[in-house]
Parts: C-alpha cells; structure tokens; sequence
C-alpha cells in the first residue's frame, strides 16, 4: 500500500519504530468513522516533542492508534505539523506508525482515509535538528546499538554532548550522523568500511569520545 507524491509506506521500518510504545501517550480525539485515540513522539519524557526530517537528521516515527485506519477505506495520508508525512505504515485497524517530514511546524496531527479526515486534539511541538548547535560539553557515549552491523545501517548511540558535534568518524573514516538530541545520535556505517570490530570517534569543539561495534559482512 503506498501513499501518493511524497509520502510513501516501508516495511522496514516498523523495527525502528517498536521503541516507542513505552514511551508516554498524548490524548488525542476523533471524527467521523475512523478515530485517534492517543499518538506517541520521540522525545523521552515529553511525548508530543517530534523532529522534522531534515538532510542531518531522521524524522521522528510516531505510533497513531485509534480505529477505522483498514476499515475506513484505508489511509490515504497522515500530516504531521502542518505537512505531509514522508513514510506512514499502517500496522492494523487500530494503530499506524508515521514519519514526521520536512519542513514540520508546530501543529495538528491529522490522519486521512478515503472517508475523511480525523486530527488528534494534542498538536505536535517540533524542534530542529540540533546537530549545528554549539557544543556545551565534551561528548560522553555510553551505549551503541546494535554492536554487530552491516555496512549503510544505522547505529544508535546514547550519551550526551552530541550537539555541536563538528565529526564523526568509523575506523577513521568520515561518517554520515545526525544528532535529533544531545543524548541521541544515529550513526551510518559506512559502505566501504572493513569487516570486524571498529571505533566510532565523536569529536566537537569541547573533545571527543569514542565506542566499538562489530562491522558484519
């Protein structure tokens, strides 16, 4: 099933995306056939706090749930902060996972199915990316998941001191990174980066800090 323009459907996504359910539920309404019940965001502690996407950072993926999202006729689109969402799955008839997309403002969380249109009461609050911040301390990681990965994935890094991060490397090797938090960074393994175990080194204007994972074949 896939959106039309800009907005598309990936499967897989929904690994990604699993971390959300613990986190905290913002009140939500509902309208005509399909209903929201409560979304989840991205931002630890304040649920309704999202990322745009953004060239150095990820979208926000949230969880929708409510009802009608299949029977409704199936979701034709979900805008999040005033602006189409760039990646939505629907997981059932009762819940449906959302990326928040470029250019996002704070807004309306609303979802569309060929019957109509239903918008969350609580809005979206959207900060920026923080990757060009200035860097208050040195970086401290304390975990990187996963510690075993393929070349072009994701590793997720937690700590703090990563806005305002100037590099990254992988084994020495310029990485692609993006820093939605100052405890959050998410990491590309590069594609030509050797087999084994390797050291992911941050640096900012303050210090660096170093971790290692596996690279798997």
């Amino acid at each position: 099933m896939r959106g039309s323009g800009s907005t598309r459907v990936s499967l897989r996504t929904l690994g990604c995306v699993s971390v959300l359910v613990a986190l905290g539920l913002v009140v939500a309404g509902s309208a005509g056939a399909a209903t929201i019940s409560s979304w989840v965001g991205g931002k630890a502690a304040v649920p309704q706090v999202v990322t745009a996407t953004s060239p150095n950072c990820p979208g926000t993926m949230i969880m929708i749930t409510g009802s009608g999202f299949v029977s409704d006729g199936g979701v034709v689109s979900v805008s999040v902060g005033n602006v189409p969402s760039n990646e939505f799955i629907v997981g059932s008839d009762q819940f449906l996972y959302a990326r928040v997309g470029p250019g996002a403002t704070d807004g309306p969380v609303t979802v569309t199915t060929r019957a109509g249109s239903v918008t969350a009461t609580a809005k979206a609050i959207v900060w920026p990316c923080q990757a060009t911040g200035v860097a208050a301390t040195k970086p401290a990681i304390d975990s990187v998941a996963p510690q075993k990965a393929k070349a072009g994935k994701k590793l997720t890094l937690n700590g703090s001191g990563f806005v305002g991060a100037t590099s990254v490397t992988v084994a020495g090797e310029k990485a692609a990174y993006a820093v939605p938090t100052d405890n959050l960074m998410y990491v590309k393994v590069p594609a030509d980066a050797k087999d084994g175990l390797l050291t992911i080194l941050v640096t900012n204007a303050k210090g660096s800090a170093k971790v290692v994972f596996q690279k798997a074949g």
